[in-house]
């Protein structure tokens, strides 16, 4: 098993830290230890680390129950990642910059001490869309959100991820002057201002005086972030025993491609992240905006007409001319006429090369997560787009078909249905026959949009149950 006490034993193809790891300081906390994390923003670090331009390390913490604790004190919180490019090449790095893992769910004081201390000077966050228990309508919290009710009542033991950082910063402003920067690594548009937003109508509510000092001592930079990361099947975990030797229950699998775009705000006296390939640009929401339309939008309308043509991975999905036709060449341009240009961007090239990373049969990705939360991801890639689309008449055929092979998969496929809003969704979809707009409203979709989309949209719903899918993905493509 990986640990500290072989690490220097391993197969030679393996890269393993050539920093020391017991002289690294814990200036950063994270949110959310998942697998896009130890992939993307870990990478990023374990390559300063390995510059020796910084000497930043993790401590990382869990809000929610799981079961990382376990393996990852086991080896030592080291991890392999594994990178593979379209052709199989791989590349196996050891990631070392991990230092500590709490269950903020069990040990909530240690918790929010980690966060208040001066020490620490950079929080981030992978916690998913729902993680921040946010309206996009109303553009605010969610108040009858559970965990929102049950931090306003007894805010010293919070649930929510938000009530868990505004208590952090409040016992932090009492003891320290240091800047602090918070950055969210979530695929939302506008994310830092998301994130600002949420902190501060808590605090507003929970503890008004702490926010002038909000305003002052912490930074919410805006950032985009992107690497195709599934999660780990126990074949991975099988062959690298297998091939390297190595016996990594911790294993994490992405392609070899990243990529992560952030605003210059809040910066100042963080390690270089630039020196590790990243691009610092005042214009992130540009970026976000492309990949967030393109990349994840791409993926949920993908995801739900291949899982009722009976599909389990993307790479496979993508091999069905009719599926990548209407991902490629109908999805992919209406979306992309709906985007700002960015100098020096081709989204041509930039579509080609998502279609591209989805088909990697050495990264393979199930159709089923990237189907999860869909209420969400529609409301952030899809619904913005379409909006755009109807105010200047530009084509939108695709991104309604998309929303209505989601509605047939939320009334055939119920039982594989995860999503927060799932209650709401399952009823909206039950009354379609006779009211589209529940439905809609779910994923802000009202007024003008519903009544101009609703003879499109059920006209599209009543050929996928009559017709079938294939019948309807050759019916868009004419």
């Amino acid at each position: 098993m990986l640990g500290n006490t072989n690490l220097h034993s391993l197969d030679a193809r393996i890269k393993v830290p050539s920093y020391d790891r017991t002289a690294l300081e814990p200036h950063i906390v994270h949110l959310g230890l998942g697998h896009f994390h130890r992939s993307h923003f870990c990478y990023y670090l374990h390559q300063l680390l390995e510059q020796g331009v910084t000497n930043w390390g993790i401590e990382e913490i869990d809000l929610v129950p799981s079961h990382t604790a376990e393996v990852a004190e086991k080896q030592d919180y080291l991890y392999t990642l594994c990178s593979k490019d379209p052709e199989g090449n791989r590349e196996m790095t050891v990631i070392g910059c991990i230092l500590g893992y709490t269950k903020g769910w069990e040990d909530k004081r240690k918790a929010i001490d980690l966060m208040k201390r001066p020490q620490t000077q950079l929080i981030t966050l992978t916690i998913t869309e729902k993680g921040y228990c946010y309206d996009n309508q109303t553009q605010s919290l969610d108040w009858q959100h559970p965990h929102l009710q049950h931090d306003l009542l007894d805010p010293r033991d919070p649930q929510s991820a938000v009530g868990y950082l505004a208590l952090a910063l409040s016992e932090r402003c009492l003891q320290t002057k240091e800047k602090l920067t918070i950055a969210s690594c979530d695929n939302i548009p506008s994310n830092g201002q998301v994130l600002k937003r949420c902190i501060l109508q808590y605090c507003d509510r929970v503890f008004p005086s702490l926010v002038p000092w909000i305003e002052q001592h912490v930074a919410f930079p805006l950032s985009m972030v992107d690497r195709i990361t599934p999660n780990t099947k126990a074949e991975d975990i099988q062959f690298v025993e297998r091939e390297y030797g190595l016996r990594d229950d911790w294993l994490v699998v992405s392609e070899h491609f990243l990529q992560w775009v952030i605003e210059p705000e809040g910066l100042e006296g963080l390690p270089p992240f630039e020196k590790a390939g990243a691009l610092v640009t005042k214009d992130v929401e540009a970026f976000e905006t492309m990949k967030i339309r393109l990349l994840n939008g791409s993926h949920s309308a993908l995801a739900y007409p291949a899982l009722l043509l009976g599909y389990t991975f993307v790479d496979e999905a993508l091999s069905d001319p009719l599926l990548h036709s209407f991902i490629r060449d109908c999805y992919m341009r209406e979306v992309g006429e709906t985007l700002l240009p960015i100098p020096g961007y081709n989204f041509e090239v930039y579509k080609d090369r998502l279609i591209e990373r989805f088909s990697n049969p050495y990264c393979s990705d199930t159709l089923l997560r990237l189907a999860q939360d869909g209420s969400k991801k529609f409301a952030n890639a899809l619904v913005p787009a379409l909006k755009i689309a109807l105010e200047r008449g530009l084509p939108h055929k695709a991104m309604v078909c998309a929303l209505a092979f989601w509605a047939n998969f939320l009334h055939q496929k119920e039982s594989l249905v995860d999503d927060q809003a799932s209650e709401a969704l399952i009823d909206a979809v039950s009354l379609l026959d006779v009211d589209v707009k529940p439905f809609f409203d779910i994923i802000g979709l009202a007024g003008k949009a519903h009544e101009s989309l609703k003879p499109l949209f059920q006209s599209y719903l009543t050929l996928i149950e009559t017709e079938g899918v294939k019948h309807v993905l050759i019916h868009s493509q004419r």
